[in-house]
């Protein structure tokens, strides 16, 4: 079908598959669109992850990065160009990092340099003042310590940062709309009405539960809920798409990004568009999960609609739809080689 979020290890630190090997398993897979998505490179140290800093010198890594993107871009245009004839689409983006507002101008940099080659931009979140949420268990918890121990105000910084974000870079696709999940501990005791971490649980006060008892986070605290739909509705004021992310599957979620709660409000707020992605980083990721994901698409979050960009008249990039009965009766679904 189609991804449009995809890394490798050709250009991703975290990444462990060639890209060439990538591509030749989403044409195995007979996927019609594969968008190619590496990282736009950290302009600050302090940002760089543990794989990454391999060298006493960070300056020195983070021009490894910033040479490594230079590469990425001559690779994926001879893809592009190589393959036009082939049975998959590839659209040339990046995922941008947000992990403060220096970072996003110098994304906003790369866009604007690399304009003619890159077409549009994932736009994600991957830090709470300044820490990453989306790398171990050690990281999210100093991230809920940074915010107080107050998992309320945790999601309020998470989603005000998403805004600074959506609103400089206008991303066509914003990516795992709710990867704060990823490690948030299900038996972790909050005040329902604050949002305090509690350490020790009084029996006597009902408002304390664990996570996995409050039925949505989201619409638990009116200051966040208000949040998420205002980002929701400026997506939708300038056409952008969220994407279901079938990495939180494979990371054993309940659920893909975004959750069901998010979804419902997106279907409200944002016109209901969503776009498909794997989000992978190896061979054995492309298309993962997404059976699970099609299920999850039909008959908990019920979309009529699906999306998938397309430059196919040469001129600016489009979200087009595809009717659900049309979407889950393609091809692809009936393949018995789909991971």
């Amino acid at each position: 079908m189609h991804s449009h979020h995809s890394h490798s290890g050709s250009y991703s630190q975290h990444g462990s598959s060639p890209l060439d090997s990538m591509i030749e398993q989403a044409e195995k897979l007979h996927m019609k669109t594969f968008c190619l998505t590496e990282h736009v490179p950290r302009r600050n140290a302090k940002y760089l992850y543990p794989e990454e800093k391999n060298n006493s010198d960070d300056c020195v890594n983070l021009d490894r990065l910033y040479q490594d993107f230079n590469k990425f871009v001559i690779h994926a245009q001879w893809i592009k160009k190589e393959r036009q004839n082939g049975p998959t689409k590839y659209i040339i983006g990046t995922e941008i990092e947000s992990c403060d507002e220096d970072q996003i101008m110098y994304a906003k940099e790369f866009m604007t340099k690399y304009s003619d080659v890159l077409k549009f931009c994932v736009g994600s979140v991957h830090h709470i003042n300044g820490v990453p949420i989306d790398f171990d268990q050690e990281n999210w918890d100093l991230a809920l310590k940074s915010s107080n121990n107050n998992l309320k105000d945790m999601l309020l910084s998470y989603f005000n940062d998403q805004f600074k974000m959506i609103q400089t870079m206008k991303p066509l696709v914003v990516g795992h709309f709710d990867v704060y999940k990823l490690f948030l501990p299900q038996n972790l005791l909050v005040n329902s009405l604050t949002g305090d971490v509690v350490f020790e649980r009084n029996h006597t006060d009902n408002n304390v539960l664990a996570v996995k008892d409050i039925p949505s986070l989201i619409n638990n605290w009116d200051e966040v809920r208000e949040i998420v739909i205002r980002n929701l509705k400026f997506i939708d004021s300038y056409g952008g798409v969220l994407e279901i992310n079938t990495s939180a599957l494979r990371k054993k979620l309940a659920e893909p990004y975004p959750s069901k709660d998010i979804c419902e409000l997106a279907k409200q707020y944002c016109g209901g568009r969503f776009v498909l992605s794997d989000d992978s980083h190896s061979v054995e990721q492309v298309a993962v999960c997404y059976r699970e994901a099609l299920d999850y698409i039909v008959n908990v979050i019920k979309l009529n609609t699906m999306y998938y960009l397309d430059d196919g008249d040469g001129e600016k990039l489009k979200a087009l739809p595809i009717p659900i009965d049309e979407y889950k009766n393609d091809f692809f679904w009936k393949q018995s080689c789909l991971p």
